[in-house]
């Protein structure tokens, strides 16, 4: 099902933990190397220069020849059109999968932006035949952005069939009723914390093929169990679905509820981060911390701009030194201090330690030292 070779994918992984072992000095260059010649890779990944290059070489590759096609056919009508979106997002499968056969292309920008391209055409013909069914193209666009993310292992298609699921599930909700419009945010936001789950088991399983996808999903799943509570997304987007014509001071119902899962969600984040030592939770609630305070800032005016930017600043930094100095001395395996250069030293003492253990005098081979010759007194045999 896989485009690529396991072994190839495995060796890939490898070579990203060597790396990152490298970066902060748990290995040596000499052991990088040879960590690389043991677990050879065929798949080419260029440096981020020059997969933005190729990416940029590739669209406007596609541009061209989809501009050149539609003059060629002269496709005015919208089932031409329709039928041109969905050709050239055929054609851009097929070059992918030739060219990851051919040159074992593994996010080198060019794959990368031949998938994007045939989720773009796929929407894009659902637009131009004035489909209004959001139910079927997210459906459509889930379904082939998880073939992708499973024949290409790509994580941006993990996100884009999570985004395309999430979509589905909400629209499919809605057709329940009145009822359905007023529970949609709480079954949301249980979807997304049953997926989050889901996604911690499979990364258990330690798999190195689809890593980084579960890691995206798992981003995916905490941004939008905060967002499906959030007041302001709850508040807007019921205005823009539901036509309530709801002005900025106008409750919605359970508003309370909703405030309280604004405030309450990114804290819990970080502090269950913190227990369970999960910096991805950990740093997410951090980051979602400045969307509850622009929500607050929103809708209630307390102070200047400035000077909330001004009391923030001197916040973090007091929070920030009084963590430094706490953390010092190491507490609840947290600290503040270097540990890359800790391993080192640890890794040195660790390397004489087994220097010394297998340090041994080298024999001698000739018995005769001196030279022939002969003594005796004390017992000797007279060959000294």
């Amino acid at each position: 099902m896989q485009a690529y070779n396991k072994s190839d994918l495995y060796n890939k992984y490898v070579h990203e933990q060597a790396n990152e072992a490298l970066r902060t000095t748990c290995v040596s260059e000499e052991s990088y190397k040879n960590i690389l010649a043991a677990y050879p890779v065929k798949l080419y990944t260029p440096n981020y220069f020059i997969r933005i290059a190729l990416g940029l070489l590739t669209v406007v590759a596609i541009l061209f020849s989809g501009l050149l096609l539609w003059l060629l056919s002269s496709a005015s009508s919208t089932g031409a059109i329709v039928t041109l979106l969905i050709f050239l997002a055929i054609t851009c499968y097929i070059f992918l999968e030739l060219l990851v056969k051919a040159r074992q292309f593994y996010n080198a920008g060019v794959d990368n932006v031949l998938m994007s391209m045939i989720i773009i055409f796929i929407v894009s013909a659902f637009f131009v035949s004035n489909e209004d069914s959001w139910l079927v193209a997210s459906s459509v666009t889930m379904i082939i952005a998880v073939w992708l993310s499973i024949r290409f292992t790509d994580a941006f298609m993990a996100v884009v069939s999570y985004c395309c699921f999430f979509v589905f599930l909400f629209l499919l909700y809605l057709k329940a009723g009145d009822i359905a419009k007023a529970t949609a945010p709480l079954i949301m936001m249980g979807v997304s914390a049953l997926v989050y789950f889901m996604m911690q088991k499979l990364l258990k399983r330690k798999s190195t093929i689809y890593h980084f996808c579960f890691k995206a999903i798992t981003l995916l799943t905490l941004i939008a169990f905060y967002a499906a509570g959030n007041y302001f997304v709850v508040k807007e987007l019921s205005n823009q679905m539901f036509h309530l014509q709801l002005t900025l001071n106008d409750p919605i119902p359970f508003g309370w509820l909703f405030w309280i899962f604004t405030l309450v969600i990114p804290p819990a984040y970080i502090i269950y981060g913190i227990i369970k030592r999960n910096f991805l939770v950990m740093r997410t609630g951090l980051g979602l911390i400045v969307a509850t305070i622009f929500t607050i800032k929103y809708y209630y005016a307390i102070l200047p701009t400035e000077i909330e930017m001004l009391m923030g600043g001197i916040l973090l930094i007091a929070v920030s030194y009084a963590l430094i100095k706490y953390l010092t001395t190491p507490k609840h395996q947290y600290t503040s201090l270097n540990i890359y250069q800790s391993k080192n030293d640890i890794l040195n003492v660790e390397a004489l330690i087994v220097a010394e253990t297998f340090n041994s005098k080298p024999a001698i081979e000739n018995n005769q030292l001196y030279g022939g010759g002969s003594g005796g007194g004390g017992g000797a045999t007279g060959e000294f």
